[in-house]
């Protein structure tokens, strides 16, 4: 949260005994270039319950440069997908 009560960064996590996967974390474009998406990121991984398996994260091409210097790495694009019905 920013002094003024807004929320400056937020992110989420889901956890099953297979996998950990980071979702929505996103910064407030007045807040971004502080170590908040790095703190939001170290916060989530601190609440794991299984620390052995695999970290996925799905992310944005804005996001991408941090992510990087944190040390993740492509493994393969991403693109969404709907099915429209008559």
């Amino acid at each position: 949260m920013a002094e003024d009560g807004t929320l400056a960064a937020s992110g989420y996590a889901g956890e099953t005994p297979a996998a950990f996967a980071y979702d929505r974390i996103a910064t407030a474009p007045a807040h971004r270039r502080q170590g908040l998406g790095r703190a939001v990121m170290a916060a989530l991984q601190g609440a794991r319950h299984y620390p052995g398996t695999p970290e996925l994260l799905v992310a944005t091409e804005a996001g991408r440069a941090l992510y990087e210097r944190l040390g993740w790495r492509t493994l393969s694009a991403y693109s969404t997908a709907t099915i429209v019905r008559p």
